[in-house]
């Protein structure tokens, strides 16, 4: 296929489903949940809480080819978790996937922040609920409502997005080893969520790719997933240390993510994107307003979310 076919292409997947792929709680809220779950005895190793962040490996996934495969691999790691529960068999896999499983939006931790909160709203999810208040709350900015007033979903989807990266500051605070945390979990590889990773979507992976403009092999799906799994490996890394620093840097690198994302995300939409001290402004002043937001009852949705995850496990005879 000519790059310049799959070029068009992309644009119009990124036009049509940018958003369509929405986090649920950040990386460290997971492995935190991950964390209170070992206590709980669903765990044997701290490692198996990178397990619980692995179902985002593929969100990060925004240039070509990958991004044409983005929505599919969400919709299967999380929701077709069970494909990768089955395929452990023994020892360190069955633990890799009672994390992979605890992060699934259909009973797991990503249903609280999307679906159904436990302590706001239960007709809709932690995250989303605190979105729409902050949206409603940036809408009075002037400057903000020229910018997204006519495109609401977009508005939306940008909020729902700072208050996850909110909510990780939060638990920053709640929890000043998060960050040391999730450098040990990702700094030593381990084989036993590769491997499921493999197992359970390449094959998959290499199918579903045949109905898009790069059809891959058996052999370049699991190549595909290993490369996804090693940069976000890396990600945990590098987001740890930021964790272990000092809140105002933490909070200026998120802001420096969102400007750089905001190129791409904006002008995929056909919204003019904003020069750099607007922009940083109108970020600084989302992110600040988010994390005020959250404060006063994140961590507790946080908790209620580890407690039910647990139940939800040894329901599921998850373990």
């Amino acid at each position: 296929m000519k790059k310049g076919l799959i070029g068009f292409l992309g644009v119009i997947v990124l036009l049509g489903g940018f958003s369509t792929v929405a986090f649920g709680w950040e990386r460290a809220t997971h492995a935190y949940i991950a964390d209170l779950l070992k206590k709980g005895g669903s765990f044997k190793e701290v490692q198996e809480m990178y397990a619980a962040t692995s179902p985002d490996i593929f969100n990060y996934t925004f240039t070509l080819p990958g991004v044409l495969y983005r929505d599919w691999l969400y919709e299967q790691t999380h929701f077709e978790f069970m494909k990768l529960v089955e395929e452990a068999k023994k020892g360190p896999e069955k633990d890799a996937a009672v994390g992979f499983a605890s992060h699934n939006n259909v009973w797991g931790a990503d249903m609280t922040a999307h679906t159904r909160s436990l302590t706001l709203d239960p007709t809709e999810g932690y995250i989303i609920t605190k979105a729409k208040i902050l949206n409603a709350f940036l809408m009075t900015d002037p400057g903000y409502a020229a910018l997204l007033g006519g495109f609401p979903d977009v508005a939306l989807e940008i909020c729902h997005d700072i208050v996850e990266a909110g909510g990780d500051v939060i638990l920053k605070n709640y929890d000043p080893t998060i960050g040391a945390k999730l450098m040990a979990i990702g700094s030593k590889p381990k084989p036993e969520i590769r491997d499921l990773l493999v197992k359970a979507y390449a094959h998959d992976l290499s199918e579903f790719s045949k109905t898009t403009p790069a059809p891959m092999s058996n052999k370049d799906a699991k190549e595909f997933i290993l490369d996804a799994e090693n940069n976000f490996r890396m990600g945990i890394i590098g987001y740890g240390y930021l964790l272990e620093g000092d809140e105002a840097t933490l909070i200026a690198n998120i802001v420096d993510q969102f400007k750089n994302l905001a190129g791409v995300f904006l002008t995929a939409y056909g919204i003019p994107v904003p020069d750099d001290p607007t922009l940083t402004a109108l970020i600084t002043n989302a992110l600040g307003l988010g994390i005020a937001l959250c404060q006063g009852d994140y961590m507790t949705e946080v908790l209620a979310t580890a407690d039910f995850v647990r139940d939800q496990l040894k329901a599921h005879k998850i373990k």
